[in-house]
Order: structure tokens, then sequence, then C-alpha cells
């Protein structure tokens, strides 16, 4: 998969701009000229909202009121138009996504378009709160597999009915049966079993994969819902107002492979830093696993976060796939990778 154009219209501080892109491209300029903006268009393209923004009307350029983000992107010898738009209109945020300039639901188009992003930003997701973590396990699963995506929706609409529910006899504005529960309990046990197996899958295809960058392991922290566990926590839930196991208790614990230890406890930035490099990288081979398709690969600001033995490392991958680097200065970028054959430079 390659994209080979970009037009921006209304995001953030491109109020219109067009970009062509290499297999290999540097995007360099100073902060605030706008690099990581490209990048954050190219994650709406495949995952149809922003990585940066609270509130996805936030990309839209001040003073206007929508946002166009088109893309070529080449797949298999044929090349489709993707584009998204955000429009506000009275305080509410209105969603398009076309292929073609046919208008299709965001979940088959999320299906044309497949990225992997690396931040600085990302150390968060071994050092902050689990649901980050399972945030993004489920989103990768989430692009992986359509049936995942229905399911977790299904999961999430059920457990939101539930926990108001409960809520509901907490505070003894309505009181229910068990039998009342009955119907989303058993929506909740079939759809979160199939949740936490492909979750696990996931963690088995990480831990067993080859690891040059950095040697880590996950460890599952599954919160399995049964019948057996909804009736174990009966009391508790109606306490607390809401449900108490199931997939959305889950945490995913990174470790070193030859301690055990967390590394959000016992390494060092660099190495929590290494760690969540190194799984975006197996990223790429789970969702070309899964999907056949080889995602595009993003890199904001590698060179200033890396030490040059690692930056070596990162160079052997970049040539898998196209990839796509933003940096400050041109100096900043190793010498191998200037000298790439199908580079593209571009500079704000």
């Amino acid at each position: 998969m390659i994209v080979k154009k970009l037009n921006l219209q209304n995001l953030r501080t491109h109020k219109k701009a067009q970009f062509e892109f290499k297999n290999t491209t540097i995007i360099i300029g100073p902060n605030t000229a706008g690099k990581t903006n490209i990048l954050e268009s190219l994650y709406i393209l495949s995952h149809g909202k922003s990585f940066r923004a609270e509130n996805d009307r936030d990309v839209i350029s001040e003073g206007r009121d929508f946002t166009r983000i088109e893309a070529e992107v080449e797949s298999d010898e044929e090349i489709k138009k993707l584009t998204v738009i955000f429009a506000e209109r009275g305080g509410y945020l209105s969603k398009k996504f076309l292929i073609n300039g046919v208008a299709r639901r965001h979940m088959d188009f999320a299906s044309e378009f497949y990225s992997v992003l690396f931040t600085p930003q990302d150390i968060e997701i071994i050092t902050a709160t689990p649901s980050l973590r399972r945030n993004y396990i489920s989103s990768i699963l989430a692009k992986a597999n359509k049936q995942y995506r229905q399911t977790l929706n299904t999961y999430e609409k059920a457990l939101r009915q539930r926990n108001r529910m409960l809520h509901d006899m907490k505070i003894e504005k309505k009181m229910y049966k068990q039998s009342d529960f009955d119907y989303w309990d058993k929506i909740l046990i079939e759809n979160g079993n199939f949740i936490t197996k492909k979750r696990e899958e996931f963690v088995e295809f990480i831990n067993k994969s080859n690891k040059e960058m950095f040697d880590f392991n996950i460890v599952y922290d599954k919160s399995i819902i049964s019948i057996e566990r909804l009736f174990k926590y009966h009391f508790e839930e109606r306490a607390s107002g809401i449900t108490l196991v199931g997939p959305q208790r889950d945490d995913f614990i990174f470790n070193f492979a030859k301690t055990n230890k967390k590394v959000s406890e016992f390494g060092s930035r660099g190495e929590e830093r290494l760690t969540i490099l190194q799984t975006r990288l197996l990223e790429i081979e789970y969702l070309k696993q899964e999907t056949g398709i080889l995602p595009i690969l993003l890199l904001d600001d590698i060179f200033s976060e890396l030490d040059d033995e690692n930056i070596s490392k990162v160079y052997n991958y970049i040539s898998n796939q196209q990839t796509i680097i933003t940096t400050t200065h041109k100096e900043f970028v190793p010498k191998q990778i200037l000298k790439h054959k199908d580079l593209g430079i571009i500079e704000l």
C-alpha cells in the first residue's frame, strides 16, 4: 500500500496544501510548521479520527467550519481516491467518508487504508492507565478484523445499557430483577469472550515474534466475563453502579523478556520508548498477516528520540514499507537514509 498524493483543505495550519510522497519521504521543518499535521491527516484517513485532538473539530482551521482530506492511495496496482470531510454545523460535527466520490460507512471505509504511527507521546501507552493500553490494542484489532469492530461495538452498547440499569439501582431510581439483566448478560458474555479470544491471539503474536529493536513480552491481565463471575460480583456491582467484570477491565503489562519485570517500573525512558517502537513495528507485521495489506509507517520526530545505534536499527525497517518521517533539521537524518534510492523530501 502506498499513498501517492495528499490534498489538505482547512486542516490546522494547512489552509490549502498538496503533497506527493515517495517510498521514503522526509518532512523537514521547524516546530509549528505543520509537519505533524500531515501525519495527523494520514492517520485520520486510516482511523477516521485524530490521534492528537480531544475533539475532532479541533483539526479544522481556525475560523473555518470544515476540513477536507483527500489522498490517492495505490494498492494491488489499483489507485483509489479516499476523502474524509469533517464539517461543523450548529455545534454538531459531521463526518463523511468517501471512496472515489461515493459515500461509505466508516466501518467499510476503515479497511481501505492502513497506517501505523509512532510519536514521542506513545510512551504513555506503557506508563499511563490501563484504558489507554486497552484502546491501543483494540485499535489494532479493529483495523485487522471487521468482526472484532462489530463485536466491540455491540459489546460497548450492551455495557452502557447494563451500567445504566446498575446506576439506576444504586441511586434507587428504579429497581430491576435478575431476569431484566439476563438479556444484556447474554450479549456481554458472547461478545466479551470473542473480544478476549482476539486479544489473546494478538498478545501471543507479539510474544512469539522476533524483536530486533527491543526484547519484551506482554502479560495479558484479562477479566473473564461469565455467568459465574457476574453472579459472584452481583452485590458489588449494584453497590458501585457499574459492571465489574469483562474486557473493559483488561490490562496489558509490558515486561522485560529476561527478568519479567515491568518496563513501566524498572525501565528507563529510552527503554520504554524502544518497547513501544518495537510494538509499532510488530503491529505492521500483524496487520499484514491478518489483512494481506502492508500498512504505511509514520514516524514523528523519531531522530530526536533515539540514539545512533537504534536509529540504524530503524533504518533496516524503512524499506520494508512506505515510510514517512518528520524531523526539524535535515542534519538529523542519517546519511544512509538520505542515500535511499526512492527518497522524497518535503521542506516546510
